[in-house]
């Protein structure tokens, strides 16, 4: 048996999202369906990470099992003639060690958003922008970068689901920053783990705090119980998954 894996990127706001589903496009879905097609062969794909409807990707891996030896250049051509009119694009293609698994080896992944005050900056990247209002504070907005990082109950940032009451919402954020370029703002997110929408209320959080609308002591300690701003998710199609990491490099093998 043979483990090959794919790395791709996507448009995500023309699929419904990443993981599988039945009757409509997703970014597994197709991707098994082609490889299916292509290999004769019923395909199942394990995914780094299950990025919702309308959220973008530049670099997202996969993984599958064959029975033996691929051309994998000539079926990455092949599978980007199929799968390039669905918005998604194989960036690379490669046989490793049998061991490996996008999900469960994950050390870590970054994520990005992008915002702008100014309306004629971004105009031609909409929807994947998010414009707000007000004057960003960039004192204020790295004051409250600062405080998130480290390992903290984000409770606060994640989605109250009472079916899962014991499922840990303790994340790590090794690092939160901004790259601002054009008169745009990109707020990216280097964490262990991230929680369903946390990113998105994390962002509308430095929004607010940046453009000064948070008291100093929910801005030096955003864990509070009555902390404002935490509940509002923003759209996901100015987000995008950066990079997954993984705890040893992923080993190419001769082909």
């Amino acid at each position: 048996m043979k483990n090959y894996v794919l790395k791709v990127r996507y448009l995500g706001d023309k699929l419904y999202g990443f993981q599988k589903q039945a009757n409509v496009p997703t970014v597994q879905g197709e991707i098994e369906k082609a490889l299916s097609l292509v290999l004769r062969k019923n395909i199942r794909t394990n995914g780094a990470a299950r990025t919702d409807r309308g959220v973008n990707a530049l670099n997202q891996y996969l993984n599958f099992y064959f029975d033996r030896d691929l051309d994998t250049e000539r079926l990455r051509r092949k599978l980007n003639s199929m799968l390039f009119n669905k918005w998604i694009f194989i960036k690379d293609f490669f046989k490793t060690d049998l061991l490996f698994h996008p999900r469960k080896d994950v050390k870590g992944k970054v994520y990005a958003y992008i915002i702008s005050e100014k309306m004629e900056t971004g105009m031609f990247l909409l929807p994947r922008i998010y414009f707000y209002n007000g004057k960003m504070n960039f004192n204020l907005l790295e004051q409250a970068m600062n405080s998130l990082k480290g390992t903290h109950d984000f409770s606060n940032f994640a989605n109250k689901d009472r079916s899962q009451p014991l499922k840990s919402t303790i994340c790590t954020i090794y690092d939160i920053g901004v790259i601002r370029r054009g008169g745009l703002n990109i707020l990216y997110f280097y964490g262990n783990r991230f929680l369903y929408h946390m990113v998105r209320r994390l962002v509308y959080f430095l929004i607010k705090a940046g453009t000064g609308n948070v008291r100093k002591e929910f801005i030096e300690n955003p864990f509070l119980d009555e902390t404002p701003f935490t509940r509002q998710v923003l759209p996901p199609e100015p987000l995008f998954l950066i990079d997954v990491y993984y705890n040893h490099n992923i080993r190419r093998l001769n082909e």
